[in-house]
């Protein structure tokens, strides 16, 4: 569990962090910008469930879930729209992958 919180904190921040350092250089007429929209609001917000998961174990597994589709999703669109290259759509993918794969995996947690 804490391995998959680090890993998505690591992947989250690398596919956000560069996404929003696209909008300092781009306007909404260039590709880069777009990287930057598709990327950064699920790579952040990927980032910050692995924490959640970190700090507040299984108990946050729907979350984790929820953040794995939408890693996809955000993955699958960049791709799609061709601004998203090879190694950013391996990295999103399998993080994606690995949080929805351990969503699925962890038995139902009571409080």
């Amino acid at each position: 569990m804490r391995i998959l919180a680090v890993l998505m904190v690591l992947i989250g921040l690398l596919i956000g962090v560069p996404g929003a350092m696209e909008f300092r250089y781009f306007g909404p007429d260039d590709v880069g910008f777009w990287v930057g929209v598709v990327a950064t609001p699920a790579g952040l917000f990927f980032a910050g469930v692995g924490v959640l998961l970190w700090f507040r174990g299984s108990s946050v597994r729907r979350l984790v879930f929820l953040a794995g589709v939408l890693m996809a999703a955000a993955t699958i669109v960049g791709t799609a729209f061709a601004v998203m290259g090879p190694p950013a759509t391996i990295i999103g993918i399998v993080g994606a992958l690995a949080a929805i794969g351990w969503s699925s995996r962890a038995g139902a947690v009571t409080v």
